[in-house]
């Protein structure tokens, strides 16, 4: 078998296997409810929301108009944008090594190595499951790298301002996705300005194309930001501490190690089989010099802004800038390997790894089982069926078209209900609704729906906040009160010992 054809099947037993993972292990989405939320804002095409900007929930959208609303269908994006990125990373790689045909098989086996260590990474294996505003990254940060050293790189004028275009777009797609894309943004400008090589492409159109592809693109998410009043700025706002965490910093810094262990090991083995003590020199088109800060920037810059900003600094932001690290560890191993790569053993283990990790899904998925773990038999498409029934015994023949109350739950309405109503973030007039509203809430059957969360563990449990400020809210606003509380459990053999939860709903019928 040909070794470049390799790295397309084992990506694609990659994607698979964790995508069954994924949709065994947490069949009711992620419990935090990133995903529904997702959801919930693509049922418009907006050009942002009252927490992030539009890119995944457009990529939502696009995906649930071409595949069936349901669960795997979920986690196959997710996994589908992991692959996206890992292709991204070999481009980079593929960059780094130009091809040879006296070091093709060489090539190949850096190729291989940069993959695999992309694999094994907890980013893109486990992490990548949840598809949210944090691992959309995953696929744009890879490939915006990409385009920024093949303009840098390029020789050909057609192709350099090819490229040149394709950072502009993919810069402006990572700010699309996340505003923290800011700090990769970042640190490809300060690798442009590492090197007197790099700093003579400023002598050049081609950076300023790309700067003005960029803006172009980013015009009208900027216009739609000051219509709404920056809703973003006061998200950002609530990220900020009183005080520097400074046990956050090391913790943070660290995931560099922690995200990457399985990567790590499997660099110890290949290390610790290279034959030979000598080393043989790779003929690298982007020095070691440029992977390396690519791989520090973004954290030395996350860090940066939680030491003299107060930025809360979260764990789950490092997921996507590690990406380039798996090349890092690659150049560093392939001058120590001087015969030939031992290929077949190295996919027996490759082989071996994918099998384990189904195996393990599905122990870890019975003892999840077995003990009736409330995340795993969170059974939101068994409520919103509850809910769905009540609403046609209280409202026959009637269109259920928009639903609010407890967020981002609300969202497992829209995802899971059969006319996938209009989720609504709290009050349908309150601020974050009306950043993109539903302006004939009054004219359409909706419900408020008051979701127990983790304390629908509990037998008979409520949100009982969510209950008095809602029956509060339809008081001031002269609104008849139509409560109901109903009761609904995970449904499928594999929930047998799932507790009964609640959830109390307020109906809301036309004016």
């Amino acid at each position: 078998m040909h070794r470049g054809g390799l790295l397309w099947r084992i990506a694609a037993a990659y994607l698979l296997a964790w995508a069954a993972v994924a949709w065994l292990s947490s069949p009711s989405l992620d419990a935090y409810g990133d995903m529904v939320e997702n959801y919930a804002w693509s049922q418009t095409w907006a050009w942002g929301s009252f927490k992030h900007p539009p890119l995944f929930a457009w990529i939502v959208r696009i995906w649930f108009d071409l595949f069936p609303t349901r669960v795997w269908a979920y986690y196959l994006l997710s996994y589908l944008n992991a692959g996206i990125g890992i292709l991204g990373i070999l481009q980079v790689a593929r960059r780094c090594y130009p091809r040879e045909p006296s070091s093709s098989d060489r090539r190949d086996d850096f190729l291989l190595l940069v993959l695999v260590f992309a694999l094994l990474s907890a980013p893109y294996s486990n992490l990548a499951a949840k598809f949210n505003a944090d691992t959309v990254l995953l696929s744009l940060w890879p490939w915006t790298a990409a385009a920024f050293f093949a303009a840098i790189h390029e020789r050909e004028p057609s192709r350099r301002w090819l490229f040149a275009a394709g950072l502009g777009v993919m810069g402006a797609a990572s700010m699309l996705g996340k505003y923290y894309s800011g700090v990769l943004l970042a640190s490809l400008f300060i690798i442009s300005l590492s090197s007197p090589a790099y700093r003579r492409w400023y002598a050049t159109p081609y950076p300023y194309a790309a700067l003005a592809v960029f803006v172009l693109l980013l015009l009208p998410h900027a216009r739609w930001e000051m219509r709404a009043g920056f809703p973003a700025r006061q998200y950002v706002e609530t990220r900020l501490d009183a005080d520097v965490s400074g046990w956050r910093i090391p913790v943070f810094v660290l995931s560099a190690i922690y995200y990457l262990p399985a990567s790590w090991l499997a660099w110890m083995l290949v290390k610790a089989r290279a034959t030979g003590t000598a080393r043989r020199p790779v003929p690298w088109e982007v020095p070691i010099r440029a992977l390396m800060l690519l791989a520090i920037l973004p954290a030395a810059i996350t860090v940066a802004f939680g030491i003299f900003a107060r930025v809360h600094l979260t764990t789950h932001w490092a997921i996507p800038i590690w990406f380039s690290l798996p090349i890092v560890m690659a150049m560093w191993l392939l001058p120590e390997i001087c015969q030939p790569f031992p290929l077949r053993a190295f996919l027996r283990g490759v082989a071996v790894f994918w099998a384990a990790i189904v195996a393990g899904g599905l122990v870890y998925t019975t003892a999840l089982a077995a003990r009736g773990d409330a995340k795993f038999a969170l059974g939101r498409e068994a409520m919103v069926g509850a809910i769905e029934r009540r609403f046609a015994e209280r409202f026959p023949g009637q269109r259920l078209a928009w639903a609010g109350g407890t967020w981002p739950e609300s969202g497992s309405v829209a995802f899971f209900g059969s006319s996938h109503p209009r989720a609504l973030p709290g009050f349908p007039d309150e601020p974050r609704a009306l950043v993109n509203p539903l302006s004939a809430w009054r004219d359409m059957y909706g419900v408020l729906l008051c979701f127990a969360g983790d304390a629908a563990a509990r037998e008979g449990s409520h949100n009982e906040q969510c209950e008095a400020q809602t029956r509060a809210w339809l008081a001031a606003h002269g609104l008849p009160q139509l409560e109901d509380t109903i009761r609904y459990r995970a449904e499928g053999w594999q929930f047998d010992r799932a507790s009964a939860k609640n959830v109390t709903v307020f109906w809301m019928p036309p004016r």
